[in-house]
């Protein structure tokens, strides 16, 4: 073995090392919340779900969710341009909605009677009129100046600020700036149909290494890992997707990398961190609320069947 051969293969095991290490660093936790900021309260038991749907297979891969209303949610999958119409009561599929070519869709979101849909290469889809007919179904793609390597993932629209929030799960800005232990979520507003090239919120990822109280290996193993793929960055957390409560306006960002739910007031303050408990949850794609706060998390597949938890808002 060479000797360039043999610093690769001892880089090898020491990122194996590093990981398991994360994990077990962060089992040593009390299930459940890593952290709340005074005068805020987290309404929902991660722990015990009031609800599970399962899916069918042409669901494993859902990776994002929309709550419709009267028990029926909107989904989509990473492989097809197709919006699902899911029937929560029967766990079955009602409705195929085709609205593009194939690829990866990440997140879905819905004003009035108009859908989103999100690729991970930053371009947003809006299907006018999706409950329509095909031929009465208006659908136009805008560019945004996202691309792959930011990694697009999460989709939400935000009311108040009339806008849709995008959640990037790679390198959080646009340009060269250091971004190794950062993610990012931006806007794109509706009335002009302009995306903000500048985050409206930043992620700081040594915050969330220190509440998940890494040791010293573990954030060298962190490190390194940003240094080998700076686009993938920071592995402490990565979002998933992103939810607006429909009471608070705060903003509810998940991330199956990481495995945590973070929420965040309007203006950027942390307010909880929350651990997605390991056997409940086990690969959180998607996040939505109804109009009464009763919080949705899909999960994909993995090795059996994707699932959407219900959890209700406890008043």
């Amino acid at each position: 073995m060479q000797v360039s051969e043999l610093k690769y293969y001892f880089l090898f095991i020491f990122l194996i090392s590093a990981i398991n290490a994360m994990h077990c660093q962060t089992d040593e936790h009390l299930l459940g919340m890593l952290y709340q900021a005074e005068g805020f309260h987290f309404k929902y038991e991660l722990k015990y779900p009031d609800k599970k749907v399962k899916l069918p297979s042409d669901l494993k891969e859902i990776s994002g969710i929309q709550y419709l209303g009267e028990g029926f949610i909107l989904g989509i999958e990473d492989e097809y341009g197709i919006i699902y119409l899911i029937d929560l009561d029967k766990g079955k599929i009602e409705k195929e909605i085709n609205f593009a070519d194939k690829g990866d869709y990440e997140g879905i979101a819905i004003h009035e009677n108009t859908v989103w849909v999100l690729k991970s290469n930053g371009n947003l889809y809006r299907v006018k009129d999706y409950n329509k007919g095909k031929d009465k179904r208006k659908t136009k793609k805008f560019e945004t100046t996202l691309s792959k390597r930011n990694d697009a993932e999460g989709l939400a629209y935000d009311a108040a600020n009339k806008r849709l929030l995008i959640a990037c799960k790679g390198y959080p800005f646009i340009d060269d700036r250091d971004g190794k232990h950062t993610k990012a979520i931006y806007a794109f507003y509706l009335e002009d149909e302009k995306f903000d090239p500048e985050p409206i919120l930043l992620i700081n990822l040594k915050q969330i290494q220190d509440l998940k109280d890494y040791n010293w290996f573990s954030s060298i193993g962190v490190s390194i890992m940003s240094w080998i793929d700076e686009n993938k960055g920071d592995v402490s957390f990565q979002p998933s997707d992103i939810a607006v409560h429909p009471h608070t306006g705060n903003y509810y960002v998940i991330g199956a990398v990481g495995d945590l739910l973070m929420v965040y007031s309007p203006n950027g303050k942390l307010l909880a961190v929350v651990d997605l408990i390991d056997g409940v949850f086990k690969q959180a794609e998607g996040i939505s609320f109804d109009n009464d706060a009763n919080m949705y998390i899909s999960n994909e597949g993995g090795e059996g069947k994707a699932n959407i938890l219900i959890f209700i808002n406890k008043k």
